[in-house]
């Protein structure tokens, strides 16, 4: 048995990040392209972005020591952590995306659920969205062929 134990050989997964270099509060920084983009993404937020910046910007540069010298996610999400913004409402919004399909609204449905699936999915009203391919279909704008292909193509969904 131990020898058909010692026979079997595990494979580590390696993983690569792809490094960015970026300037934070005239600071150069090496991070990782995911920590990056929340990174961005909760600043593109902020009001006061430039103090912002460079009290982000001491945090990491704590953050980097002797053998460390690119910045990670989760050096991103504690600083943040450390200075009250929360992290939270990007998660949720970006789940939010990443989740986002679109569907036909069959219980929302006049003709196919298309414009009540295309509202959903913009996250308009959908009297607005019907109203749009009424006058597209009354202007000669293809409105009918675009709606019947859209009935085609989009899935049911999954809760009706």
């Amino acid at each position: 048995m131990h020898r058909h134990l010692s026979s079997i050989k595990l494979k580590k997964r390696i993983v690569m990040k792809k490094i960015i270099t970026v300037h934070l509060a005239e600071k150069m920084f090496q991070i990782e392209e995911d920590a990056f983009t929340y990174l961005n993404n909760v600043l593109s937020g902020q009001w006061k972005k430039q103090e912002l910046e460079g009290q982000i910007a001491e945090k990491l540069q704590e953050k980097l020591h002797a053998g460390k010298n690119v910045i990670t996610f989760p050096d991103v999400v504690e600083v943040l952590y450390q200075l009250g913004i929360s992290a939270s409402e990007y998660q949720a919004a970006t789940e939010t995306l990443k989740e986002k399909k679109l569907y036909r609204q069959l219980n929302d449905k006049v003709i196919g659920g298309v414009c009540s699936g295309l509202a959903e999915y913009f996250e308009i009203d959908t009297v607005l969205m019907r109203v749009l391919f009424v006058i597209s279909f009354f202007l000669g704008l293809m409105g009918f062929w675009v709606y019947l292909i859209l009935w085609i193509i989009i899935p049911k969904a999954p809760h009706n």
